[in-house]
């Protein structure tokens, strides 16, 4: 395998440097990059500078022996049907639409990677749409189950704060009839302890005749006055 650089293989097909350059950059001739005595620069195979239709062989120009010979092309052109200079332009010609063809081609392939790319990026951006969308209604419907439960929680909520006030009434009647149950209770203990000083004193008495009688007790029908007492009203204190 032998390996050419830019300037061998243009004088090996007899085209300039830049021609040769166009041949690589738009990808019509495959060339590699390596290290040479200036740094990196492109080497070209001999097979892959034939495969492009040159032929090595060098003819004779018609032009004047001093001017370098040009290959010949291995096409089924006859030689003294054009004129040489006529031939060469329409290969120039030849050489810039090959040239521009490649740089089209590039181009569209570019093109077709950037809609490829598109294409998924539309894709990506539909799905994500439709996971946004199937989040939103999820959430939607789980703030409306929320929503109801909170109402349902305020309206036990109040019934509650009812039910406490009302307990708290009750309670409130309670203790007022508590407090009024213990007055009665205590005013009875103190009738009773009158009662029971009133015997010490007639025992006494009867020990002692000389003792003036005492006067009549005004709790001496404590029982009777005690039935005939009202009962306390609504838990108040009499």
């Amino acid at each position: 395998m032998t390996l050419l650089t830019i300037r061998e293989a243009s004088q090996l097909i007899g085209r300039t440097s830049a021609t040769v350059r166009r041949y690589i950059r738009s990808g019509r001739l495959i060339a590699e990059k390596e290290m040479g005595k200036f740094g990196e620069e492109y080497k070209i195979r001999r097979e892959d500078l034939l495969a492009l239709g040159f032929s090595t062989a060098m003819v004779p120009s018609h032009e004047g022996p001093d001017r370098p010979v040009r290959p010949a092309l291995d096409l089924p052109i006859q030689e003294g049907s054009v004129p040489v200079s006529l031939f060469n332009e329409l290969l120039m010609k030849h050489e810039q639409i090959l040239v521009q063809y490649g740089m089209i081609r590039a181009g569209g392939q570019k093109l077709l990677e950037y809609k490829a790319d598109a294409e998924t990026k539309a894709e990506a951006l539909a799905r994500a749409q439709e996971r946004y969308d199937a989040l939103r209604a999820r959430a939607a419907k789980e703030i409306r189950f929320l929503r109801k439960h909170l109402r349902e929680a305020e309206i036990e909520i109040e019934d509650r704060n009812i039910e406490i006030v009302l307990l708290q009434e009750k309670i409130k009647r309670l203790e007022m009839a508590a407090a009024g149950a213990a007055s009665i209770e205590t005013f009875e203990q103190k009738v009773v302890e009158i009662r029971q000083k009133e015997r010490a004193i007639a025992q006494i008495q009867v020990a002692s005749p000389d003792t003036p009688a005492p006067s009549p007790s005004p709790f001496a029908n404590s029982e009777t006055w005690l039935k005939n007492f009202p009962p306390a009203e609504n838990g108040e204190d009499h």
